[in-house]
């Protein structure tokens, strides 16, 4: 579950009319990733649960207390010996970021009054709950030190830095005209993109909803002023619906491994594959559903496209990297001249600076070096001379990964397109072997790789009397209908720089009629990804032309001498021929 800042100010508000001016009188640990704050209301007691497992961390009122450890982790004694007797005085939100701080008044020496912070950052995997006192933190969950983060340590001593702040107008205090305006005038792929870059407090969910709402297209890359003034008066009206601070209803979006995936503040009407909606009227009621629900295992089939469309993802941004360095790659003599500018004027820098003007010792001109403050100028000199040598090292390096990157990925849309058109429990254990095989998934422990499953069966279809046709549905079936069912001078088909299946055409007559010929091109592109195009390119070509390089992956293979037809494939027509 990932609340976005929107939601999140509605916790906030919910927090201030629950908890504000409560008193502090037992501090838990349930588990090492959660805190939960007993508190005396004036009328009653309650608790406030700070859960902050993995990627899913939760601020709530819980309607049941979890059971707690018989011996406390230290975190927690801490938090007894500085927040148990204290009074809790403001609740506030930083912006729209995922940041909500509790500010906490104890008695101190003298009958002085001392504030004391704990701040519990929503942030997704880095999720945290800090303990500070005049903005010095004393301790917090999770450590991090500069290895880990360059912009910021969680350290006991060290001050408190919060994260990044986000870039963009308030979507619930800016001027929806500003708001709409500011977006269209971005570069972005589409205006979805442009919309959550322009704004604080809303993610793909919310600006999904807000264009839908104002009858937008979510491809639509730049908006004309109709659909400017729609959606400028969606915002307005999103902009009074969350005016003041009572409660309000809330949706809950389900996937089909039965977790919430986030929680909106308007009723959803763009839902993937799946998805269900749960109302209720307040946010507490909500998170507390959502912390209840216990994930269910997909199907197979499921699990395996999940993972594919992950991984496919990740290369994606790896890619992206690769790229990005390989563009800097030709920095590298730059980074080598201000690590050596930094050493030759190393006594003339202070630890904690943020940048130097120092005098290039090659060429005399004054160059501006930025440094980290939270680095010695001898480690900051360090930094340089590693990122030389990755530079240095890089051209070379980074081809041979963006490669094998792109071979990766070419194999996993095989995969994604076996996945498509595979319907047999044996057809997607294949796939799942030979994920296993490829690394895809880890075994634990000595799991066999073998399944008892009997091999799966390429299809076959009799389009006519004289010609037969064998479709590969998976990589390990492509390989066996290509170079194991098909003769020399069968036809092979496949589909132009397209993920799809292999296709033998067996014809009893020495030619293959035309008729039959562009039926198995139309059946060809129907089993590729390419089933719901138009005008979808498919090679043809005589097997014997077909090649399979050692070493290469399943499914993979190489050509010459191929003819290109082009097909619009049409499911109505083709199914007297499917299974």
């Amino acid at each position: 579950m990932n609340l976005e800042g929107l939601t999140l100010k509605l916790v906030t508000d919910k927090l201030n009319r629950e908890l504000l001016g409560s008193k502090i009188y037992k501090v838990f640990m349930p588990t090492p990733h959660a805190v939960l704050l007993l508190v005396k209301r004036a009328q009653d007691t309650t608790a406030l649960l700070a859960d902050m497992n993995g990627g899913s961390p939760a601020l709530y009122i819980p309607e049941r207390l979890p059971e707690n450890p018989e011996t406390p982790p230290s975190f927690c004694m801490l938090l007894r010996k500085h927040l148990e007797e204290g009074r809790i005085t403001k609740i506030s939100q930083s912006g729209l970021d995922r940041i909500i701080t509790l500010e906490i008044d104890m008695l101190g020496q003298s009958s002085k009054i001392i504030t004391k912070k704990l701040i519990f950052e929503l942030t997704g995997k880095n999720s945290n709950i800090i303990l500070a006192q005049d903005d010095v933190i004393t301790d917090s969950l999770k450590h991090i030190g500069a290895t880990q983060n360059s912009y910021r340590v969680v350290l006991p001593g060290k001050e408190y830095v919060a994260p990044p702040p986000q870039d963009g107008l308030n979507i619930l205090t800016a001027v929806p005209a500003d708001i709409v305006a500011t977006a269209n005038a971005l570069p972005a792929a589409n205006f979805s993109k442009a919309l959550v870059s322009a704004t604080t407090g809303i993610g793909k969910a919310t600006c999904s909803e807000l264009l839908a709402a104002a009858d937008i297209l979510p491809q639509t890359v730049r908006l004309e002023d109709g659909e400017a003034k729609g959606l400028t008066e969606v915002i307005f009206q999103l902009q009074k619906h969350l005016a003041d601070d009572g409660d309000k209803k809330v949706y809950a979006l389900v996937s089909r491994t039965n977790q919430v995936k986030t929680i909106l503040t308007m009723a959803p009407h763009v839902l993937e594959q799946g998805m269900t909606v749960r109302e209720f009227d307040d946010i507490n009621s909500a998170i507390c559903f959502a912390m209840s629900l216990r994930p269910i295992q997909l199907p197979q089939h499921e699990l395996l496209q999940k993972l594919v469309t992950a991984e496919i993802a990740k290369l994606r941004k790896k890619e992206q990297a690769l790229e990005k360095d390989l563009d800097n790659a030709a920095d590298a003599e730059k980074q080598r001249m201000l690590a050596d500018t930094i050493m030759a004027n190393i006594y003339q820098i202070k630890k904690g600076q943020q940048q130097a003007d120092l005098i290039n010792i090659y060429d005399g001109e004054p160059v501006r070096i930025t440094l980290n403050p939270i680095l010695s100028p001898t480690e900051n000199a360090q930094a340089y001379y590693k990122r030389y040598n990755k530079y240095k090292r890089a051209q070379k390096e980074v081809m041979v990964q963006l490669e094998n990157t792109e071979e990766m990925l070419q194999y996993l849309a095989s995969l994604d397109s076996s996945l498509l058109t595979a319907t047999t429990k044996n057809e997607v254990e294949e796939i799942r072997q030979e994920m296993i095989g490829a690394g895809l998934i880890k075994v634990v422990g000595k799991k066999k790789l073998k399944s008892n499953l009997p091999k799966s069966q390429p299809l076959h279809l009799r389009i006519s009397e004289e010609t037969d046709l064998y479709i590969g549905k998976n990589n390990k079936q492509n390989d066996y209908v290509t170079f194991t069912i098909g003769g020399p001078k069968d036809l092979w088909l496949h589909t132009k720089d397209i993920p799809g299946s292999h296709v033998i055409i067996k014809c009893a007559l020495p030619e293959v009629p035309e008729q039959d010929l562009q039926l198995a091109v139309e059946i060809a592109a129907y089993f590729s990804k390419a089933r719901e195009g138009s005008q979808v390119p498919v090679d043809c070509v005589q097997r014997r032309y077909v090649k399979k390089p050692a070493g290469s992956k399943p499914g993979f293979v190489i050509f010459t001498n191929q003819k290109t037809y082009y097909t619009t494939p049409d499911a109505q027509k083709l199914a007297p021929y499917l299974p």
